[in-house]
């Protein structure tokens, strides 16, 4: 059994005996044992997070609040991709084409193992997952690949992320399909009242349904699974954009019940910056045609590998992207969302005793996340932005103005690095 003083011995270790990583140069995954035992403290106890912490590269003395945009890969994840990099051009002579030897680049290969292994963190078949560079892949592979006719309707929200709505726009102009756009209230009151936006929005024509699972821009956690249900009865395609909440929250797409789920794992799940994912309901993948076309374009038998002929690509990235998902499960989704939702809540609950604080993303219980939006009277968002990193190398994000900035914590932030923003911006207010 774990005990306090095994625990702290823990932390007293280096990085290469609490964390089994490759050899350098090893094409394969480390074996090691898990990251943290699994029944160490309680998930209140600091102690956890801050051992949690040294797996990351970011200097100690900066609180980078900005994972909305961009993650930080743990070293696993970020000696993983180095050490086949090293491998694949160290040793490139040595692959023979044969079937027995390994591959060194994806891209014309159905990568069963990691498709299976990106699968265990969406509650679904390896099979009805593609393997993509990122969310817009994703997105524009549905937006291509349906069957839309003149006239057809797709509805939208006027939050949604570029990458998440152009492929329509693009369809629009080409083949002369709508795209309706709904207008979101900052904040939103309710959940029904999002959902009655795109029940108003939706006609006999209405194809497709694009939600924002958690929208980039203001942070708003949709309903999805009411909406998916109800797009279901209508026949119409739920496309849910979760670039923003796959890492963040607990994913099952079989209880959100959409029809595609496309996402960006280098964001919350600290991926390799080029991966992405696509997932398609198996009643509705033979409906969508190949957008990229190489040898396997048509392959019926195995639907969602005709949506990955990107030609060749990175194999190195694919593989640190199963550290990134090893590294995500070994601490559980679950406890991961706690972990970001507490110190969010934490944050929010401070913004209140900030003079002249506008939160700007919900409050609701079920629309909140662990992203907060807020501006503050008489600053501007890169006003905001640029204070708290120059006076405290605090990293938000400035969203433009009247805005503010979005903040977003994750597991590598800690209740004194919420506390230390919260004392800048009090001190900016003052």
């Amino acid at each position: 059994m774990t005990t306090r003083r095994s625990f702290l011995g823990f932390l007293s270790l280096p990085l290469a005996a609490s964390l089994t990583l490759p050899k350098l140069g090893s094409p394969h995954p480390a074996e090691g044992r898990p990251l943290m035992p699994a029944d160490l403290i309680g998930l209140d106890d600091e102690a956890y997070w801050r051992a949690l912490r040294t797996q990351f590269t970011i200097p100690p003395d900066e609180a980078f609040f900005n994972t909305a945009t961009l993650g930080s890969s743990p070293r696993a994840v970020q000696e993983k991709v180095i050490a086949s990099i090293q491998h694949v051009n160290r040793d490139i002579a040595e692959w023979d084409y044969k079937a027995d030897h390994e591959n060194y680049f994806t891209g014309y290969y159905p990568e069963i193992p990691s498709r299976d292994k990106v699968a265990t963190t969406l509650n679904c078949a390896g099979r009805d997952v593609a393997l993509t560079m990122n969310a817009t892949f994703g997105m524009n592979f549905v937006a291509n690949g349906l069957d839309l006719k003149p006239g057809d309707e797709v509805v939208v929200t006027d939050q949604a992320h570029a990458g998440g709505r152009m492929g329509y726009d693009l369809r629009a102009k080409r083949d002369g399909i709508v795209v309706k756009v709904i207008t979101v209230p900052n904040p939103p009151e309710s959940p029904d009242q999002l959902i009655q936006l795109y029940l108003d929005a939706t006609t006999p024509r209405t194809r497709v349904w694009a939600i924002p699972h958690i929208s980039s821009s203001r942070a708003i956690r949709y309903p999805v699974a009411q909406l998916s249900a109800l797009a279901r009865d209508r026949d119409i395609w739920s496309v849910v954009d979760g670039a923003q909440s796959l890492g963040h929250i607990a994913i099952d797409v079989q209880a959100l019940g959409c029809d595609a789920f496309f996402a960006s794992p280098h964001k919350w799940m600290l991926g390799p910056k080029g991966t992405g994912l696509l997932y398609v309901r198996p009643e509705r993948q033979k409906e969508l045609w190949s957008t990229l076309a190489s040898g396997a374009w048509d392959n019926q038998e195995d639907p969602m590998f005709r949506l990955m002929q990107y030609g060749t690509g990175n194999l190195s990235l694919l593989l640190g992207l199963g550290v990134a998902v090893d590294f995500h499960n070994q601490i559980g989704s679950t406890r991961i969302e706690e972990r970001d939702f507490a110190l969010a809540n934490r944050l929010r609950a401070g913004l209140a005793s900030v003079p002249g604080t506008t939160i700007i993303s919900p409050t609701h219980p079920e629309l909140t996340c662990a992203t907060t939006v807020y501006g503050l009277k008489n600053k501007t968002g890169g006003e905001i932005q640029d204070y708290l990193w120059e006076r405290g190398k605090v990293r938000v994000r400035s969203m433009g103005d009247p805005v503010g900035v979005r903040h977003a914590c994750h597991i590598y932030n800690s209740p004194d690095e919420v506390d230390k923003a919260l004392a800048l911006l009090k001190e900016m207010t003052g």
